[in-house]
């Protein structure tokens, strides 16, 4: 009977780090091909270690990204995840704890807007956008993708629903409001569940095109994957080591995001995993 249990125990760490090299092979060789010389990059047999280190290949490729689309794409992102993230944790518990009319049914709102794909709204929200003159600025930019919470209040309507009572009851005995309850009380408790959602966010809004495409037409306010896109037409004009450290310089930043993250959002999965 328990010859099956060990096996599968043993089995395990076997089959995670090979699932883990599976996953790592192309982010390993995205980062060498980024360094490697034009040659070496479509060399065959692949020679997995670059003869040469080519840091040149850094500047050359955010000569093309450009500073701007860096720094559109890094505002853009956290305007994005910040806004959202306030609009969805507030929601998200006052949907769950608190009692209120209507509350069903604005949950069921927001539930039903969770199967609507964004490419059909696309139009409208393009023409409300439009009609406020909000094209080519920043607010018409975000402001649309940050009214896209409906994904997040039910993520921390979800989390907040197991929250006890008797821990919210003892604070409004002690006197607290609903204000201090949520500042003091549910914010520190929801740490593993922001950065989850903060991951989640981040990277949608890192990697958003269609939306940045359509708002905007100056270069101004152009983001990383239009950058990324407009290399696609200088393609034989572009090395593909330098291509390729364009690619790596725009992934770098979320997953810097997920490491600094990662303590919390395990202890989350962790946690949804015990309940």
């Amino acid at each position: 009977m328990n010859f099956p249990v060990k096996f599968t125990r043993r089995l395990q760490p076997i089959a995670i780090c090979i699932v883990g090299i599976f996953l790592a092979v192309p982010f390993y060789w995205l980062i060498i091909s980024a360094l490697k010389t034009p040659i070496e990059v479509v060399a065959y047999p692949p020679k997995w270690l670059p003869s040469e280190i080519r840091l040149d290949n850094i500047p050359d490729a955010m000569a093309l990204l450009t500073i701007k689309a860096f720094i559109n794409s890094i505002i853009f992102a956290i305007s994005v995840t910040g806004l959202q993230l306030i609009l969805s944790i507030t929601t998200g518990f006052a949907i769950a704890k608190m009692r209120f009319p209507g509350r069903n049914a604005l949950l069921g709102i927001f539930v039903f807007t969770l199967f609507v794909p964004f490419h059909i709204l696309l139009i409208p929200t393009f023409l409300i956008v439009r009609s406020f003159d909000w094209i080519d600025t920043w607010q018409g930019l975000v402001l649309p993708i940050v009214a896209q919470t409906s994904f997040g209040v039910f993520v921390f309507r979800q989390f907040y629903i197991d929250l006890s009572e008797e821990l919210l009851d003892a604070a409004r005995m002690d006197g607290a409001n609903w204000g201090q309850i949520f500042v003091r009380i549910v914010v520190p408790l929801s740490l593993p569940a922001v950065a989850a959602y903060v991951s989640v966010t981040f990277l949608t809004a890192w990697n958003m095109y269609i939306w940045p495409l359509v708002s905007t037409t100056t270069i101004d306010l152009r983001v990383l994957p239009i950058a990324l896109s407009a290399l696609v037409t200088q393609r034989a004009q572009i090395t593909p080591n330098i291509a390729m450290m364009a690619v790596l310089i725009s992934t770098l930043p979320v997953v810097i995001i997920f490491v600094a993250l990662q303590k919390y959002f395990v202890n989350g999965l962790v946690g949804g995993l015990k309940e």
